[in-house]
């Protein structure tokens, strides 16, 4: 199908960053070949210098070209657009001024002064305009960001980079952590502001200032205080893959199904941006969910740490057949790490998932390992299918109807590291005959009928498992000897 001309022009405008960078480097050259010229009062550079600053000037127009198609798709400070606009156009006019006077006038003495005085204010235009360009793309305090001590000082700079990337800090007491500052904003500002803040504004959406969160973009409202629903940002955040209006697209870094989580319920419990965790009321779920959180990173252990073999296998590419039937459905599937072809499946965005569904987790049995299936409709009737995927190494049924008689079924999971099954129907006997499993490091057993005295029991047996009950006389984790 043949594109429109305004499909051209939103591809073409793609490229001003490519085709910027030739009318500043042959313009850079011809103002060093003019400047050789001048102190050697040699005429033999004319030539060479006319035709720089033709080439300069047809490249410069076209670099204008493509920039006016680039403006249109949004997402830039309009004051900084403007400038760099209009200065760029400045450029390429000056530039064919300065070919014109080069070439009809000569070394007329007269003519010649006023050509070298437009040819430096040239120059100091192209480095202005090249600089508010740089800010469109990087922000307005890049070169600042991270200037050494005394000289930020001496500047009176602030050395700390507007906008940057908030690290996950490890957190004492989950409890008294602010949800917003200490969870929420860590992940925006890590898969969000690159896109959403005051160095880039794509949609007119900013997320690097609370109010300007609630303020929403050219679309309106994205976060709706209690339901998730009806929230843009958790919309586009759960989409599929490939679709167009996912966030972050599928070239950016991605976020874990678990921030998705966080953030699906920071905005249920009503987006409040002042309050603590405590003070927001979290149910179990959501408490195991916000602990993962407050050891730092993101919520999930990543690659390196885990020491699962699987890890270490060349699983062949799951097949676009076998994935698209999920991806219809809604599931989130991701990779767990870079130039692997193992994966992570979570149906956080499709709790319609039952029974009926498993089936199609067969196919994935060689690259699953993490699968997130809490707050699904299965039963034990799905059991026998998820038996059969060997290499999981991380596992949620939290919040299903499972019972002990169905969990008694994932002991043949050989590889299996992280095991929740909080809310189900997990007992004293089907937690015992999870010992086959020698992988496990971790279980997660809140509000089901293990007793201290089963999870003692599982302990004394298993002493390299870390159980969480939920026991309050020992903070809920009965930790191996």
């Amino acid at each position: 199908m043949l594109l429109t001309l305004a499909e051209w022009a939103a591809y073409l405008g793609h490229y001003h960053p490519v085709v910027v960078h030739l009318p500043i480097g042959v313009l850079i050259i011809a103002f060093i070949l003019e400047i050789v010229g001048w102190r050697s009062k040699s005429p033999q550079l004319d030539p060479a210098i006319r035709i720089s600053l033709l080439v300069g000037f047809f490249s410069a127009v076209i670099a204008c070209l493509f920039g006016w198609f680039l403006k249109d798709e949004g997402g830039y400070p309009e004051t900084t657009l403007f400038l760099h606009q209009w200065m760029g156009i400045g450029v390429a006019l000056l530039t064919g001024l300065c070919w014109l006077m080069k070439k009809q006038f000569g070394r007329i003495a007269k003519a010649t002064k006023i050509y070298r005085s437009l040819f430096i204010f040239l120059i100091i235009l192209l480095t202005v305009t090249g600089h508010y360009g740089g800010n469109m793309t990087h922000g307005d305090d890049y070169l600042t960001a991270g200037m050494p001590e005394p000289v930020s000082g001496w500047l009176g700079i602030q050395g700390d980079k507007k906008d940057s990337a908030i690290a996950m800090k490890p957190i004492e007491d989950i409890n008294q952590a602010f949800v917003y500052a200490d969870l929420v904003v860590p992940i925006l500002s890590n898969k969000c502001y690159q896109c959403h803040s005051s160095s880039k504004i794509k949609g007119g959406l900013r997320l690097d200032e609370e109010r300007l969160i609630f303020k929403g973009g050219k679309h309106g409202s994205v976060v709706t205080a209690g339901d998730p629903l009806a929230s843009e940002l958790i919309k586009r955040l759960t989409l599929p893959m490939e679709d167009d209006k996912r966030m972050p697209p599928k070239d950016e870094p991605q976020l874990s199904s678990e921030e998705v989580a966080l953030l699906t319920w920071w905005v249920k419990a009503g987006a409040d941006t002042k309050k603590k965790v405590v003070e927001l009321g979290p149910d179990s779920l959501a408490m195991q969910l916000l602990r993962g959180f407050a050891k730092g990173g993101g919520g999930q252990p990543s690659v390196p740490e885990a020491m699962s073999a699987v890890y270490a296998q060349a699983a062949p590419p799951a097949k676009e057949a076998d994935l698209e039937p999920l991806l219809d459905l809604g599931v989130l599937i991701s990779p767990v790490a870079k130039e692997k072809n193992l994966l992570e499946l979570s149906c956080i965005n499709y709790p319609g998932f039952d029974d009926s569904k498993t089936g199609l987790l067969g196919k994935l049995s060689g690259q699953l390992v993490w699968l997130r299936m809490d707050n699904t409709g299965i039963t034990d009737r799905s059991m026998e299918q998820l038996a059969l995927l060997k290499n999981l190494v991380r596992l949620n049924l939290s919040g299903t109807k499972i019972t002990g008689a169905g969990i008694v079924r994932l002991a043949c999971l050989t590889n299996l590291e992280y095991l929740n099954l909080t809310g189900t129907g997990l007992d004293d006997q089907s937690l015992a005959a999870l010992s086959k499993i020698k992988s496990l490091k971790n279980i997660y057993c809140w509000n089901t009928s293990v007793t201290s005295a089963g999870a003692a029991a599982f302990k004394k047996t298993n002493p390299g498992v870390v159980i969480d009950n939920g026991d309050s006389a020992n903070g809920g984790v009965v930790k191996p000897e």
